[in-house]
């Protein structure tokens, strides 16, 4: 060691830090990065690194040895033909009407594409009596209607039948025939006779029978004479024309009046 002058200090030698240093090599970090070196990569230990080298998993490459770009075709729009024959303009009212018809076309015709549907026959056999239920239900009430409205016509109401006839009751003759005047009086059959045409010698007979039904106070009650016990005497039938059927009953001539019938009287009508 070359000796120092006297007075100088003797240089500490440099020491070596750990934290910089590490074996020999020096890692100070530097003013100027250094370059990386590339990193290759580690292959998957699931799958196989000499197939992705080769490119198995790429794309199949077509035989010929033209590159060929994936570009879509540009064509170029074609004008359509002109129609072979003329289309008539269409009313506002026709244009309006097709508009409104959602599942209609142009055209007036049925989109493509549509099936009809089969009906079946027994289908059509329920809706054929089911119309002719209704037309039996409106026609029997029609025919009610119109009845009751001839009734009203020809008997009135209270409903009251008059006619003549010669019974033998005091005096009559076809000169002076007996007066009979039958009433629906509230569902009861009362019978007036005028003998002989004269009202001071006037008889009541009462049916016994009521008038039931629907509508029973609105059935007329005619008068029919003729013999139905076989003695020769005219005898007195009470018709009552109910709706659905008719009722009768039978007064017996006694030779002075109208008596009930009874079931010693042999009746035949």
């Amino acid at each position: 060691m070359p000796d120092l002058p006297p007075g100088s200090e003797q240089p500490q030698p440099k020491r070596r830090n750990s934290k910089t240093h590490t074996g020999d090599r020096d890692t100070t970090a530097s003013a100027y990065p250094q370059p990386q070196p590339p990193i290759k990569p580690v292959p998957s230990p699931q799958t196989d690194a000499h197939a992705i080298d080769k490119g198995l998993f790429d794309a199949p490459r077509t035989k010929s040895s033209a590159v060929r770009l994936n570009r879509p075709p540009t064509t170029q729009a074609q004008p359509l033909p002109a129609p072979l024959t003329p289309i008539p303009p269409r009313s506002q009212q026709g244009q309006a009407a097709t508009r409104n018809l959602p599942h209609a076309t142009r055209s007036g015709t049925q989109p493509q594409g549509g099936t009809g549907r089969n009906v079946h026959w027994l289908l059509l056999v329920g809706l054929g009596m089911m119309a002719m239920l209704v037309l039996w239900v409106t026609g029997s009430w029609v025919l009610a209607w119109g009845r009751d409205r001839y009734y009203d016509i020809r008997y009135g109401y209270p409903r009251t039948y008059q006619t003549d006839a010669v019974v033998g009751h005091g005096g009559d003759s076809p000169q002076h025939p007996s007066h009979f005047i039958a009433i629906n009086m509230n569902r009861e059959a009362i019978i007036i006779e005028l003998m002989a045409g004269n009202p001071a010698k006037s008889v009541v007979y009462t049916a016994p029978v009521y008038i039931a039904g629907q509508n029973g106070n609105l059935a007329p009650v005619t008068l029919e004479f003729r013999d139905v016990t076989g003695d020769k005497k005219v005898d007195m039938i009470v018709h009552i024309h109910l709706q659905n059927q008719d009722q009768y009953y039978v007064f017996v001539n006694d030779g002075s009046k109208f008596r009930p019938s009874n079931g010693n009287d042999k009746i035949r009508i």
